[in-house]
């Protein structure tokens, strides 16, 4: 099967409080596995009335088109899940993202799902998704005297991607755009390719959760590449079995601690040795449904101590000790699951379960319909609290004067409260930001679209 890959970019209404910023540029790129273009899309929406945009994200990317875009949230989410569709149809696709695991990809999950789209569009129906930061953190381990890095105090190489790409020549003034960031992704990617291509071959088997088991299972041992508190480690890690519990997580045993120690713990060590997975723990437990930083160390070297013949030696040794594998996943269903939270707004509840398949098949019709009275009905028919509340979000949006009286109420009191209320500091602070917004007005660097953003941001914080 041919494979493509599509690399994506956002910028947004903020930079933190995930569940309640908005994407208002979202660029994306489908190229071929030798990084040749084939198609771009880059799109801007206009901000939500309910979202708090942070003055100093549109002071950093710019985006004043969005501020006056026609097109609305809806539609620009529509538009990218579309032409993502197209782009992966019969084809195994990958989806590109730098830092994305933690922050674009996420938006993404949460706005398809906040406009009544599959959330997972990146890492189902044969697709898979890589974090090329981890990429880099690999890389610049592996290779570190590819790149003149700048470093940090504990003199590890930066790698956000700004000062990467500084680092090897290509010109980052128009950093902070999505459709630049994406092409400066692309370009980084082909830089790494020269120097060794089956770095990549191997990085983009953990792409997809099927083709990382295969790794892990037809690999002996490992090495892991860990970035904390500003600090690199690394462990040459032994695959033993997925977490019964959660078979998202793969739970390795550190190479480096004598076995026979590890064989010595009794049964509530091991416990508390698999559930808290530090520095201090010979267990590793990492996740196969995103990117880390862990490569074949027979294939790379990662210049441990102990060399590759001793690694085997110790991997097959534990590989043939079934009754410890046994014992490890035991003490898996016996671990204590953490506790989170329950989730108080609809916005944030993407992780709150699939649609029914009733549900599932009224989403696509509500796409599919053209008039405010479909929709309606179809909004009345959800089963699920949490598509009629998203829905109903759409519709005041798109049909401001066909609304309910109730509903507009509803939406009206939403905007207003998100703009007045500082609720367990789950959204952005609209009194924060409204301080920092004439703080960036006091500034006296800003270049003259800078001040027409603020000018055009000036009737959300003037009283």
């Amino acid at each position: 099967m041919e494979t493509n890959y599509v690399f994506s970019d956002t910028e947004t209404t903020g930079l933190h409080e995930t569940d309640f910023i908005q994407i208002i540029q979202s660029a994306s790129i489908l190229t071929d596995t030798e990084f040749n273009i084939l198609d771009t899309q880059n799109i801007l929406s206009k901000p939500l009335p309910w979202v708090i945009p942070t003055p100093g994200a549109f002071v950093t990317h710019k985006q004043i088109g969005s501020l006056d875009s026609n097109r609305s949230h809806y539609q620009m989410m529509k538009e990218i899940y579309d032409t993502w569709q197209n782009w992966s149809f019969n084809k195994k696709t990958i989806f590109f993202t730098y830092n994305g695991h933690r922050f674009d990809e996420e938006l993404y999950r949460r706005q398809f799902y906040w406009n009544l789209l599959p959330s997972f569009t990146t890492n189902t129906n044969g697709n898979g998704r890589s974090d090329i930061m981890f990429l880099m953190l690999l890389f610049s381990y592996l290779y570190p005297d590819a790149i003149d890095y700048e470093k940090n105090k504990y003199d590890v190489p930066m790698l956000s991607l700004g000062k990467i790409l500084s680092r090897i020549g290509v010109d980052v003034a128009d950093a902070h755009d999505a459709l630049k960031d994406t092409e400066f992704t692309i370009e980084l990617m082909k830089f790494v390719a020269k120097i060794n291509k089956d770095l990549i071959t191997d990085f983009l088997e953990l792409s997809t959760k099927e083709s990382y088991l295969n790794y892990l299972n037809t690999r002996k041992y490992f090495g892991f590449v860990d970035k904390m508190f500003g600090q690199i480690y690394t462990y040459p890690l032994t695959f033993l079995t997925l977490n019964p519990e959660d078979t998202n997580k793969a739970i390795f045993l550190d190479l480096s601690w004598p076995f026979e120690d590890v064989l010595d713990m009794d049964y509530a060590e091991l416990i508390s040795c698999i559930a808290k997975p530090n520095k201090e723990s010979p267990f590793k437990v990492i996740p196969i449904n995103k990117s880390r930083a862990l490569l074949d160390a027979s294939k790379f070297d990662f210049r441990f101590e102990i060399s590759q013949t001793e690694l085997a030696k110790r991997a097959d040794i534990v590989s043939s000790n079934i009754d410890f594998k046994e014992k490890v996943m035991a003490a898996c269903g016996d671990i204590i699951p953490r506790s989170y939270p329950e989730k108080k707004y609809v916005d944030e509840m993407v992780y709150g379960g699939f649609p029914s398949a009733g549900d599932a098949l009224l989403c696509e019709q509500f796409h599919q319909t053209d008039t405010f009275e479909e929709k309606q009905k179809i909004l009345l028919n959800f089963e699920d609290f949490r598509y009629r509340e998203l829905a109903k979000r759409i519709l005041y949006v798109h049909y401001p004067d066909q609304i309910s009286q109730e509903d507009r109420k509803s939406i009206e009191d939403l905007i207003k409260t998100r703009w007045t209320v500082e609720e367990d500091k789950a959204w952005p602070s609209p009194e924060k930001a409204k301080i920092e917004f004439f703080k960036e007005m006091e500034r006296d660097d800003l270049d003259k679209l800078q001040k027409e953003i603020l000018e055009k941001l000036k009737p959300l914080f003037n009283d």
